[in-house]
């Protein structure tokens, strides 16, 4: 299905969407981009135990905002609209964009955090990964459909806040899924140590369903491709936003 979408898209147009939202990115941001080195650092020394999978979350989520907000400032949605691009290839190319951007954080946050660890706290194991993928990708399906939707600019507090809860309700639900897998395998008492160290409300709430969860349906690789799926879902349902044209005016 990925396969077939990407060869009907229109590869030279494509990169040159993808072109334009970096040059955009690039332009609004400037130095506020060091607000993202202070973010990481941050997060790594006060709240290790989440940084590993909340660091490339963030920066996904930041990046890809800096782009619909550089698309707001500078009206360059106008400008796309008046040259012939599909408006379904500028939703491919923003949900591409993303995964790229999340891709890349990944990879950034895997290599400090390594390095980091010779001197300070672990390095970033697989479930790291695993909560990182699916919590962004969950997050940025209901962002890009909001803003694709009502537009940035009427949105963005509430896509925030929506991102926010997001990333705590599901994140602490995936903390559940990866304990019972790890008490299954390990055949001990629950995993306590630097890895999942921040019990919320949230946490213990959803704990309270860990015994009905079976494992061979519901554990890190199903709620993976769960989130593939969610925002597959999302990326045609933002289409027709676009084609209704609620995004661009």
């Amino acid at each position: 299905m990925i396969l077939s979408i990407i060869t009907d898209w229109g590869e030279e147009e494509m990169i040159n969407l993808i072109k334009k939202d970096i040059i955009v990115y690039i332009k609004s941001e400037r130095i506020k981009m060091f607000k993202y080195l202070i973010a990481f650092l941050l997060m790594y020394l006060f709240l290790n135990d989440i940084s590993y999978y909340g660091i490339p979350v963030i920066f996904t989520y930041f990046i890809m905002i800096g782009i619909f907000s550089g698309d707001s400032e500078n009206k360059s949605i106008r400008f796309i609209r008046s040259m012939p691009v599909k408006l379904d290839e500028i939703v491919y190319s923003r949900y591409l964009m993303c995964i790229g951007t999340l891709i890349s954080s990944i990879i950034v946050t895997d290599l400090v955090c390594n390095f980091l660890s010779n001197y300070m706290f672990r390095p970033v194991v697989m479930n790291d990964v695993f909560f990182a993928v699916d919590i962004s990708l969950v997050i940025m399906s209901i962002a890009q459909l909001l803003f694709f939707r009502f537009g940035y600019d009427y949105i963005k507090i509430a896509a925030a806040g929506i991102g926010i809860a997001v990333f705590v309700l599901y994140g602490s639900f995936l903390k559940v899924v990866a304990e019972k897998v790890y008490l299954l395998n390990a055949g001990t008492t629950i995993l306590k140590t630097g890895y999942y160290e921040t019990d919320t409300v949230f946490t213990q709430m959803f704990e309270g369903v860990s015994a009905y969860i079976n494992t061979t349906f519901i554990n890190m690789y199903s709620m993976t491709v769960l989130a593939f799926i969610i925002y597959l879902i999302s990326m045609r349902i933002s289409i027709k936003f676009m084609n209704g044209n609620r995004y661009i005016k």
